[in-house]
Formats: C-alpha cells, structure tokens, sequence
C-alpha cells in the first residue's frame, strides 16, 4: 500500500487528499512531498522535495505530521524515515519558506509516538534535517552522510538542537554545535549516534530489514520499552514546549474559542460544544523581522 500525503487540516481527511503513483493531483491541488508506504507492520516515510534537497517548508512539515499521525493511528508497528535524494537527507529548514511550526514535522515531538523511528539517511543531514534524525530512535546511515548544524556560523539558533545533550556524549555534541563542523557517518558510529552503517544505496534496505525484526517483537512490549526508555531521558526544551503545545493547540483551535469569545462579545451565555475547529494553516510572513522571529519560534 503506498500513498502520497498531502498536507491536510485534519487527519480523518486523509482518504479523501491522497494519490496514488501515477496519479495527477486536482486543478489547485499541490503536489504531494511525502510518500507512505506500508508493508508487513513497517511504514517508510520518504520524504521527496528533491528540488529543494528536502529543505523544510510549511507544506513538507504539515505533510511529515500527517505521516507521524497516521503512523500513531493504524497497526503499523515501526517507521523508517528516508528520502527520495541520496545526496541529501535534509538540508533543514527552507529560508524561502520559513515552517510556522517546524516541530510538527519532527518524530515523537509533533505526534507523541510509542512506535520506534528509524532514520535512514544519505548525503547531507543539515540543521533542521539533524533534528529529524536526533529524534528519531535509531539511525542506519549510509557511509556516503555528512551530518552538519551551522547555526553558530548563521547567527541564529531555534534551540531544538539542546535535546542532543541526551543522545550525544557532552563534550562532543558541545564541539559538534558550537564549532559547527561537519560529522561523518563513522565518527557518529564510532559514538554511537548511528546504529548501523551501510553502503551507498543500502541504507533504506538495511533500515527495513531492522525495522522488519523489531516488528515481529511483542508490539505492546516493544511500545511500552519505547515509552520507558523515553519518559526516563532528559527533557529538552523542545519536547518540553511541544507537551505544552499538544495540550494547548487544540483549546486555540476549538470551536469553544470561537463561541466564548462571541458569547462575550453579545453579553451571553457561551454554547460550549467541546470540538475544534479545522486546523488554519499559520499566515506566511516575509519580513526580514518575521522571518527571523518565526525561526526562533518554529520549534
């Protein structure tokens, strides 16, 4: 089964904005940056904006959500994360256009998952494209990755790289994202940052055959071992912010809002409903101002 997914204001509106391969998206319609392919309890997630090397933009994060939502929804039991690029995992985030919420893109973070993610990556992981891969639970890496996080060299930082400090040794991550320099794909296994290395090519088919045997486990004790071992790692300030967002995100959005405000505004008693409202995608800004206070506050 293999659909493309296109970016949705609610997730029960999946079936009715996807296309198969080989079909052209509707007058309007954009076409679809990801791609979820299911097979024997194992869903690739391939991300395909190979025009902009997978640079992460509003739509490519709305659709990435989308993927993690359906993953959390249906009996698919683990995912492998991967792109359609070799020479380009992700360069992070698009400067052009800038996500509103770059955290929904990100595994566990924008949809809270108790399934495992494995990242399989190819030639650059930048910035953005780093923190997919940090957050993720494993990594396969093809010999051919160059992770890299220049913020410090930017001038500009939206603090979801400090989450590292719990996957990375310290005294590494710290020359990793103050220096800025790149880190090959052995020096991340010699770490252990990455689990397995692979040859050029073969990091996807060495992803899935991992992520085939973990999905023969026991499914409720891989996904309970998952959420142990994750409510016993530190918290950074990025999964800290996004707890608070899941629970405060849906009161913004509801349709309960809405009704108080006018009950307010007529001097009566408010109708509360207990629903939401459809999710309204963020207004782009252009600013030079705007854009630099929506990459800090992406995450």
């Amino acid at each position: 089964e293999i659909t493309l997914v296109r970016s949705t204001a609610r997730f029960d509106q999946l079936a009715s904005n996807t296309i198969t391969p080989g079909s052209q998206p509707g007058k309007g319609q954009l076409d679809a940056l990801v791609s979820y392919e299911s097979h024997d309890h194992v869903a690739t997630i391939t991300m395909d904006r190979a025009a902009a090397r997978n640079a992460l933009n509003n739509q490519l994060c709305d659709e990435l959500r989308t993927a993690w939502q359906r993953l959390h929804d249906c009996d698919d039991r683990v995912a492998v994360l991967a792109s359609t690029d070799p020479g380009y995992f992700s360069v992070g985030a698009d400067v052009k256009d800038l996500p509103a919420n770059m955290w929904h893109a990100i595994p566990g973070v924008g949809v809270e998952l108790d399934k495992p993610v494995i990242a399989a990556t190819s030639g650059w992981v930048v910035g953005g494209g780093f923190v997919l891969v940090q957050m993720a639970d494993m990594c396969v890496a093809a010999e051919t990755t160059r992770f890299l996080y220049p913020e410090a060299k930017i001038g500009t930082t939206a603090g979801g790289i400090s989450s590292l400090m719990a996957r990375m040794p310290h005294k590494i991550e710290m020359e990793f994202i103050l220096a800025g320099d790149e880190l090959t794909a052995h020096r991340a296994y010699d770490i252990g940052f990455v689990n397995r290395l692979a040859p050029p090519g073969e990091h996807i088919t060495a992803a899935q055959e991992l992520a085939h045997r973990i999905a023969a486990n026991a499914p409720l004790v891989v996904q309970a071992l998952k959420r142990l071992s994750r409510d016993a790692m530190p918290k950074g300030p990025l999964e800290v912010v996004a707890d608070v967002r899941r629970i405060l995100d849906p009161i913004r959005a509801s349709e309960d809002l809405a009704e108080g405000v006018q009950a307010l505004k007529d001097k009566r008693k408010p109708a509360f409903k207990g629903r939401q409202s459809d999710r309204q995608q963020a207004p782009r800004q252009t600013s030079g101002l705007n854009l630099l206070k929506r990459r800090i506050q992406a995450f």
